[in-house]
């Protein structure tokens, strides 16, 4: 069966759980969404707010940042760890990350000697300290960053960094965004099930969970929502695809094809007949919202394109003489196309929220209705981050 390119991307878009802002959000409604998009991606960027925040917003409306925080270190129903990048994860999923920390494990020295940190004594000198003293941050150990850029951090930094990714430390709390680092048995909560799944358990975990974020799917989209990378996936596009093959003759797993894609594509038994529904009109999706490039809508660049024919351009690594969108800019979601560009940027001094930017994609036209829902939600977004007015810099 062939479906077109716009029921596979409202599929995508109901399956990220983009829908109409509720009315209120309590902190399990914070929990429920990030578990039903696997992850959430952790980065320090906050020209506006860190993205961990907006992609919440952008599903979510306003709500208390608070509550992520509390969700993750008082409550323990989220860690920290490597999932598509660095992430917010579901703490009943750790299980499935235990094959990752092994590998990181067994390569801690390799890892240190490879980032110039020679004297290896210097593991047991930062895991002594937290013993005695607790959770500790970088800026408690002595020594001078060296220079350059992040991959020149100090040689506890290095440590830190290493033995959390092996599972030796978890992220215990953190202060003005800083991470403070505790020995995972201090950490992790005794009810947590951390039997290792086998090989085959584990990546399958990880395929079925992409598939329910991400609707009809493609083998090497598989090895990009969760990073390979980060959850060492150990399986190639090949291999994956002769694992949905079998899906599929387990009845979980149906195969498609998506128009001008030879490719072939996987999508969950449940949601068939939900892709028949989208198949003939039925669509509630009608906003004009904005997302950031570390939201999960927008992870993969190449899928985004072949859905929504939207180049992502990501500018924030390049040279200002290279940009055309500017340092920091937020495609536009409006109904099941990314219509345009924004770039914004929240003046804290002044409680102004700028919008230094504003592009549409070829062909579009803004009507009334659009105009009027990216006007509502971009009040929305500045009221939501402290601002107290918005300022366009650009004529629109």
């Amino acid at each position: 069966m062939e479906v077109s390119k716009e029921t596979a991307r409202r599929l995508m878009i109901e399956k990220q759980g983009i829908d109409r802002f509720p009315d209120t959000v309590s902190k399990d409604n914070i929990y429920e969404t990030i578990d039903s998009l696997g992850c959430l991606q952790i980065d320090t960027i906050n020209v506006i707010e860190r993205a961990h925040y907006l992609t919440l917003w952008s599903r979510l409306g306003s709500y208390d940042k608070l509550d992520l925080h509390t969700l993750t270190y008082r409550d323990k129903k989220l860690f920290e760890y490597w999932a598509h990048a660095a992430c917010y994860v579901p703490i009943k999923d750790y299980r499935h990350y235990i094959h990752s920390m092994n590998m990181r494990r067994d390569e801690t020295h390799a890892r240190l000697t490879r980032r110039g940190v020679e004297d290896h004594s210097i593991i047991d000198k930062v895991l002594n300290r937290i013993k005695d003293e607790g959770p500790l941050s970088s800026k408690d150990f002595d020594g001078p960053k060296r220079s350059g850029s992040w991959w020149n951090w100090k040689p506890a930094k290095l440590v830190l960094e290493t033995l959390f990714g092996a599972g030796t430390l978890m992220v215990s709390h953190r202060e003005n965004f800083q991470r403070y680092y505790d020995l995972t048995e201090n950490v992790l909560p005794s009810q947590v099930d951390t039997s290792e799944p086998t090989d085959n358990e584990r990546v399958r975990f990880f395929t079925l969970k992409t598939l329910e974020c991400l609707g009809l799917t493609k083998p090497s989209e598989i090895r990009k929502y969760y990073h390979h990378r980060s959850v060492r996936l150990d399986r190639t596009t090949k291999e994956l695809e002769k694992l949905l093959t079998h899906l599929v003759s387990e009845g979980i797993v149906e195969k498609m094809k998506i128009e001008g894609d030879k490719t072939n594509h996987y999508i969950l038994t449940k949601d068939r007949a939900r892709l028949d529904a989208l198949t003939s009109g039925d669509f509630a999706y009608n906003d004009a919202r904005p997302f950031i490039y570390f939201d999960n809508l927008m992870w993969n660049r190449e899928r985004i394109q072949q859905l929504f024919g939207f180049k992502s351009k990501l500018e924030i690594y390049l040279p200002k003489d290279q940009r055309v969108y500017g340092y920091y800019h937020l495609p536009i979601l409006y109904g099941d196309e990314l219509v345009a560009r924004i770039e914004p940027k929240m003046d804290r001094q002044t409680k102004t929220f700028i919008i230094r930017g504003y592009w549409t994609e070829p062909g579009f036209k803004a009507t009334d209705d659009y105009e009027d829902k990216l006007h509502k939600n971009i009040e929305k977004l500045a009221e939501f981050h402290g601002a107290e007015q918005i300022e366009w810099q650009v004529e629109r």
